[in-house]
C-alpha cells in the first residue's frame, strides 16, 4: 500500500470514526448515500446489478462478489475489497463499520428498480469476506 493510500484510508477511517464517537451507532443511518454520487458519475447503468458486479471486479474496488437473491433481501458476498482496511479499523475495536459505499451503491441499485429504500442488516465478517444483507421493503414481491 502507497503512503497516499494510508493517508487516504487513515482519513476515512477517522471521519467515520468521529461521527460514530459522537452519535453511536445510529449515525449509520445518516450514511447511505456515501459513495453513491461517485458510482452515479463512472457507471453507466446502476439499475443492472450484473453489470455492477463486473465494473467493480473490473476496476479493482472489489476481487469477486457474489449475489443471492430471494423475496424479502438481497445478500452480496464481497471478497477483497479496497476498504478493507478501514473496516479492519473497526471490527479490530468490536465495533460495525459507520458506512459501506459498496453496499450503498446496492441499496441505490435497489431503489432504481422500483424498491424502497431497502434496509441493510449488521454487516457480518469472515475470512476476508463481507456479507451484506439488505432487506428489501415494500416492493411487490414482500406486500
Amino acid at each position: 500500500m502507497s503512503l497516499m493510500d494510508k493517508f487516504k484510508d487513515t482519513l476515512i477511517y477517522e471521519s467515520q470514526k468521529e461521527f460514530y464517537d459522537e452519535r453511536g451507532r445510529g449515525a449509520r443511518y445518516r450514511m447511505t448515500t456515501v459513495g453513491v454520487s461517485f458510482f452515479k458519475d463512472e457507471v453507466k447503468d446502476l439499475k443492472d446489478t450484473d453489470s455492477l458486479i463486473k465494473w467493480l471486479q473490473d476496476n479493482g474496488f472489489v476481487e469477486s462478489i457474489e449475489k443471492e437473491e430471494d423475496n424479502v433481501s438481497v445478500t452480496i458476498k464481497v471478497k477483497g475489497c479496497c476498504l478493507k482496511n478501514i473496516t479492519e479499523g473497526f471490527t479490530g475495536q468490536g465495533k460495525q463499520p459507520l458506512s459501506c459505499p459498496i453496499a450503498n451503491i446496492f441499496m441505490y441499485s435497489m431503489e432504481q428498480n422500483g424498491s424502497m429504500p431497502p434496509e441493510i442488516t449488521p454487516i457480518e465478517f469472515e475470512d476476508g469476506v463481507c456479507r451484506i444483507r439488505m432487506a428489501k421493503i415494500y416492493t411487490s414481491d414482500v406486500v
